[in-house]
């Protein structure tokens, strides 16, 4: 990524070329591919403290040209599986036929990549300077794992990260869709922050698990979107029982009930519940989703019933 202060604009062109030439001259290098961003101050506070001044996302966000809807897929803490319902949203919209868009914000542990078994695909840029997104299994899909090399970590501070994602909305060559569908970070600080403020958002999704601590997490889910005048889709609980293969009994592996209790509680649609499957594990770990291999099996199931939902809310806002 090259970083340039604020107000650097008519030299941004020849300095590139240079850094391009120079690092061309590295032994081992075949290919050159450099992110631009320039300095702009990045926002601390967290909204789901409900600091002053985060409320109305609609002040200074903009729309993502060609976009029609935008849907946000969060969680207040990780492991609780929102990659796995990002990706398999996105396959179950386009699988409706609608034009449809994935982009993984989880910069410090991308995993799409891994998901969609695109891990060795490289974007391409463009002339306009803009970045081609890479395509699989219908989607349109952008994840900074793209850009790093196996198992390398993403040390950097929050300005260059909501700098990256701010570049991931506007200088992707998304083209015309019906559904973009964000894979935020966990938790609810500066990069979640930026991205509910930087956007209009249709909606957002969030993803929990069945325990009672569930309440709280879902709690800050929803902070985080209703002091941002984001409309809350829907509650999708993930892990909620196991099912016998011989038996068909289901075991509560987790105390159940807890994304449904959160989802009452708060007054916001229940998305449904996604049994906790190996199968769903081994089909993301091999690159190709459950709504892929199984759209009929337990998760696509759910999945499309959720995706039929959110559909539905989206099209009568």
């Amino acid at each position: 990524m090259v970083q340039f202060p604020a107000g650097l604009t008519t030299q941004q062109g020849s300095i590139s070329e240079q850094i391009e030439d120079r690092i061309r001259t590295i032994d081992g290098v075949e290919k050159v591919t450099l992110l631009h961003r320039s300095e702009t101050p990045a926002p601390t506070a967290d909204p789901a403290a409900g600091a002053p001044g985060v409320e109305g996302s609609s002040v200074g966000a903009k729309d993502i040209p060609g976009v029609q809807n935008v849907i946000a897929v969060a969680s207040g803490k990780g492991g609780v599986g929102k990659s796995t319902v990002a990706v398999n949203l996105a396959l179950a919209l386009a699988a409706r036929g609608l034009k449809t868009g994935l982009l993984d914000a989880d910069v410090y542990g991308p995993s799409t990549p891994k998901m969609l078994g695109t891990e060795d695909q490289k974007p391409r840029a463009t002339e306009k300077d803009t970045i081609l997104p890479i395509e699989v299994h219908g989607i349109k899909t952008m994840s900074i794992g793209y850009l790093l090399e196996d198992d390398s970590p993403v040390i950097w501070r929050g300005p260059m990260v909501t700098g990256l994602l701010r570049q991931f909305l506007f200088q992707v060559e998304w083209g015309q869709l019906d559904y973009l569908v964000l894979d935020l970070p966990p938790g609810t600080g500066d990069a979640q922050l930026t991205l509910v403020q930087s956007i209009v958002l249709t909606g957002g999704v969030i993803v929990t698990t069945p325990q009672d601590v569930a309440l709280l997490d879902v709690q800050r889910g929803i902070q985080m979107f209703q002091r941002t005048s984001v409309p809350i889709l829907g509650v999708i609980e993930n892990m909620s029982g196991f099912e016998c293969a011989s038996c068909g009994e289901i075991t509560e592996i987790f105390r159940g009930g807890g994304g449904e209790a959160a989802a009452l509680r708060y007054q916001v649609p229940f998305l449904g519940k996604i049994p906790l499957e190996p199968s769903i594990a081994l089909s993301g770990d091999g690159g190709t989703p459950m709504m892929k291999t199984h759209p009929d099996g337990a998760l696509g199931s759910v999945m499309t019933s959720a995706c039929d939902q959110i559909v539905e809310q989206v099209s009568a806002q």
